[in-house]
C-alpha cells in the first residue's frame, strides 16, 4: 500500500480571496488604510484614490513566484544590473553607482579554472562492500551492481 504525500508538506494551504492569501490581503488593506489616514490630513480630496492605489500596489508587489515576492525579485534584478554595469564599465554612471555602493564586483567575473576545478578533497572510499539495486525486488536475486577489485580476473571468460 502506497501513501500519497503532498509536494509541500511544510506549507499550509491558506484561505483567502481569489487565490490571494489572507495575510497579503490584510497587509494591503492596512497599508492602504494608513496611507488614506495620512493623505487625508494633507490632501483630503484625493486621499481615497491614493489609499486604494497604494493598497493594490502592495498587493501586487507581495505576490510570490518561486518563493520570492515581486519587490525582492525586482531589487535583486536591479542589484545584478548594477553589478554587471560596474564590472563592464566602471567609469559610466551606473558603474560608478555600483562602485559607490561597494558591491562585490568579483562575483560577476567567473574564472573557469576555479569553477570547473576538480574537487581537492581526497576521498578514500571502498565501494567493494556495497551492492546497489535498481528495484527493491532485486534484493532476493542478487542482481545488483557490485564493485570488484578487477573487472576481469585472469582465466575468466570475455
Amino acid at each position: 500500500m502506497a501513501a500519497d504525500f503532498k509536494s509541500h508538506v511544510l506549507m499550509r494551504d491558506e484561505k483567502g480571496f481569489m487565490g490571494i492569501p489572507f495575510k497579503r490581503l490584510l497587509l494591503a488593506g492596512v497599508c492602504g488604510g494608513l496611507t488614506y489616514t495620512v493623505a487625508r490630513i494633507a490632501t483630503p480630496d484625493v486621499s481615497i484614490p491614493i489609499g486604494v492605489v497604494l493598497g493594490v500596489f502592495v498587493l501586487v508587489m507581495t505576490g510570490t513566484r518561486g518563493g520570492l515576492p515581486l519587490w525582492q525579485r525586482l531589487m535583486y534584478g536591479f542589484r545584478g544590473s548594477l553589478l554587471l554595469a560596474a564590472a563592464r564599465d566602471p567609469k559610466r554612471f551606473f558603474g560608478q553607482i555600483g562602485r559607490s555602493l561597494e558591491l562585490p564586483v568579483e562575483l560577476v567575473r567567473l574564472d573557469a579554472a576555479v569553477v570547473f576545478a576538480p574537487a581537492q578533497a581526497n576521498y578514500d572510499m571502498d565501494m567493494r562492500e556495497w551492492i546497489t539495486f535498481a528495484r527493491a525486488s532485486e534484493v532476493d536475486h542478487d542482481a545488483g551492481l557490485v564493485f570488484v577489485d578487477a573487472p576481469m580476473a585472469e582465466g575468466g571468460q570475455r
